[in-house]
């Protein structure tokens, strides 16, 4: 098994769990990412000292496994509970933030992997037994095995372009699914947000959330994410930033104590799949084995994206 490499497309909760699965069994990987960073939408970013999560806010936990490792993060000083939220079924619905910044837990994951970032897969051939991952400028990385976890419409337009196209069924059902769009703002404030628990969802407003990135031990200074409706970014996702982040600042105003004093935009084009699917991962043979992977295998959540990221390393775990 140690002879084996498996190559993973993406560095966010998928593709960093199913690494550090594999490599604590004694499998290479190479985890492969066009962003400057790992995570994914688990991301964090910088205006100044002001610190904001602009993607994936929270998470709770329901799954022993991600609990395990989510008390693993707790126990480091790594997470702290952030709010409650509605009870579910009669338990109780805790939510969780990583203390200065979600991106810190894909750190933590990615530390000691081999992880190549703004490395744009744009190619994934096969021949003689190996898959090869390439960018524009050439192949960079081959492997016995390979996990995709990007989403559904960047991983067939990987695997289509590559002859590696998943059996038909599969295929048609990815094929119809579709993503909410979220339009962010990360806003700096004069003063605090003042924001009931830290975090508000208003009403007939195109801001579906506000999250204080100060309350919830992201920022040291106060900082908000406003994060618009998916009809608010279905109109707007291909606008300039310049049009629509006053309209997502104007709508906030009111509902915050401070004046916004600068701003940032950021576009998520793939927020939320529309449907997901149960199966955790999906494995399939293409002259070796392919994995499927990510939140939309497991529900759209950052404890389903882990989950996925483990179901995917334990089936090439079976094959290799």
């Amino acid at each position: 098994m140690t002879s084996s490499r498996v190559l993973i497309v993406g560095a966010g909760m998928a593709g960093l769990t199913a690494a550090r699965e594999l490599a604590g069994n004694g499998v290479k990987t190479v985890v492969l990412d066009k962003g400057r960073a790992v995570g994914g939408r688990m991301a964090t970013r910088r205006i100044g000292d002001a610190r904001f999560d602009h993607g994936a806010q929270h998470f709770g936990m329901r799954d022993s496994a991600f609990r395990r490792a989510a008390t693993d993060w707790m126990g480091i000083g790594l997470l702290r509970e952030w709010y409650h939220a509605p009870d579910r079924d009669g338990v109780p619905n805790v939510r969780h933030s990583a203390v200065g910044g979600m991106r810190r837990i894909a750190e933590l994951l990615a530390d000691g992997l081999d992880v190549r970032l703004a490395t744009d897969v744009t190619s994934i051939g096969h021949a003689d037994g190996t898959f090869v991952a390439g960018t524009a400028t050439g192949p960079v990385a081959d492997g016995q095995a390979i996990i995709v976890t990007t989403p559904v419409p960047q991983m067939l337009g990987l695997l289509d372009r590559g002859d590696l196209k998943p059996p038909p069924d599969l295929h048609e059902a990815l094929e119809s699914v579709a993503y909410n769009a979220c339009l962010a703002v990360m806003a700096r404030l004069a003063g605090v947000a003042g924001l009931p628990d830290g975090h508000l969802t208003p009403d007939d407003s195109p801001i579906a959330w506000i999250g204080d990135n100060e309350h919830k031990g992201t920022s040291p200074v106060p900082a908000v994410t406003i994060h618009s409706t998916p009809a608010f970014a279905a109109d707007h996702l291909d606008e300039d930033p310049a049009s629509w982040v006053p309209v997502l600042c104007d709508a906030a105003a009111p509902l915050l104590a401070s004046p916004i004093s600068e701003t940032r935009g950021h576009r998520w084009r793939y927020a939320e799949p529309q449907r997901t699917f149960d199966t955790g991962a999906f494995m399939y043979e293409a002259g070796g084995p392919v994995v499927l992977a990510g939140e939309v295998f497991a529900g759209a959540r950052i404890e389903g994206a882990f989950l996925s990221g483990r179901r995917a390393a334990r089936a090439l775990l079976d094959r290799l």
